[in-house]
């Protein structure tokens, strides 16, 4: 998807679960990606919306209620979400506002989203998540691109492109080739060190369920590798550096 073709509203059409997720993110990857061909899955920002940390990507969902979460998406959180959409973006050059069950708005919060669908920010992008089109007014349905074959797209939810690369360095068992991903990543940012670790732990759980492709790691490596992402995490929660991260990452991987 090149940015000259990205529309400022989408709907995509199928049943609720993790591919559909996956689309989405995929989908708002591609509108903040700043690299070439997006989503490319290694700038910054393709970065963030995989681990789900980009302050642009705004998630909208039926909130918890005293008896557990409302049957419906209230008029009052579209309200929300069209004042938000006027503010300029934090990082990226848009904002994305993801609608899950978007079929779950009532028609006051369908209403209320038309008025932004009609005269949207030019900053601001909408991606509107159902199984039941037809529960949306006509209005909201002709002014976003219908997306029904999603689950045919790439998935930004998989191991993101630094968490691979480290995952095939260390079933390698190559103690140089760790070091020297290490050593050239010990000036990322605590953010993206954060964004790496969530990813490479995500993908070893993948792994270990059977969701994932293997690349070549023992049983016993996959459980080693996901206990010393959760101590990396605990360091860099306790403001260690990323630079000694990396260096602690370098030394035991291949223990």
């Amino acid at each position: 998807m090149t940015q000259q073709r990205i529309s400022h509203a989408y709907m995509l059409v199928g049943p609720e679960g993790p591919a559909r997720d996956g689309a989405a993110r995929y989908l708002a990857a591609a509108m903040l990606c700043s690299g070439d061909n997006p989503p490319c899955g290694q700038c910054r920002d393709c970065r963030k919306v995989s681990a789900g940390i980009h302050p642009d990507v705004t998630v909208v969902a039926r909130q918890e209620g005293t008896a557990g979460l409302h049957r419906e998406i209230l008029v009052e959180q579209i309200r929300q979400v069209a004042a938000g959409a006027a503010i300029a973006p934090n990082e990226a050059a848009r904002k994305v506002y993801i609608i899950d069950q978007a079929d779950r708005m009532n028609r006051l919060a369908q209403n209320a989203l038309l008025k932004v669908l009609e005269e949207p920010p030019g900053h601001a992008c909408f991606i509107l998540c159902t199984a039941a089109a037809d529960a949306l007014l006509d209005t909201v349905r002709s002014r976003c691109v219908r997306v029904d074959e999603w689950e045919r797209s790439e998935s930004v939810s998989g191991p993101a492109p630094l968490a691979e690369a480290y995952l095939r360095a260390a079933a390698g068992g190559d103690r140089a080739d760790i070091v020297q991903f290490c050593m050239l990543r010990s000036k990322l940012t605590r953010e993206d060190t954060e964004a790496f670790l969530e990813d490479a732990r995500d993908a070893l759980w993948s792994i270990l369920c059977g969701r994932a492709e293997n690349p070549g790691l023992s049983q016993d490596s996959l459980f080693a590798l996901n206990a010393l992402m959760d101590r990396a995490e605990d360091y860099l929660r306790h403001n260690v550096a990323p630079k000694q991260i990396f260096g602690v990452l370098a030394a035991e991987t291949l223990r």
